[in-house]
């Protein structure tokens, strides 16, 4: 068998406790979507700090825990600014 090319996509079985399913399916179904086009979606949105994440991790298993505690840093900044852009006033959010 060979392997996949980089473009196609890779398929995931996740397990999810009945909570989480409930609250996955009425978030799809308040959007609109399939439950596996929201899950996707949300995680596309967040690579960005899930890469940061496994770099930190990373840093860190390899004793880097300087690097690791920049990286840590980075990732408190980034989730600070985002509340701070959900917390802004609806007419600053529109400038």
């Amino acid at each position: 068998m060979s392997p996949k090319p980089k473009s196609a996509p890779h398929r995931v079985l996740l397990s999810l406790p009945a909570e989480l399913y409930e609250t996955v399916t009425r978030l799809a179904r308040a959007m609109d979507k399939p439950r596996a086009e929201m899950i996707r979606e949300l995680l596309a949105e967040q690579q960005p700090i899930l890469d940061m994440m496994a770099t930190t991790f990373e840093q860190a298993k390899a004793g880097h825990k300087e690097q690791a505690a920049r990286g840590l840093q980075k990732l408190t900044g980034e989730a600070l600014k985002g509340l701070g852009e959900v917390m802004a006033p609806a007419k600053k959010r529109q400038k």
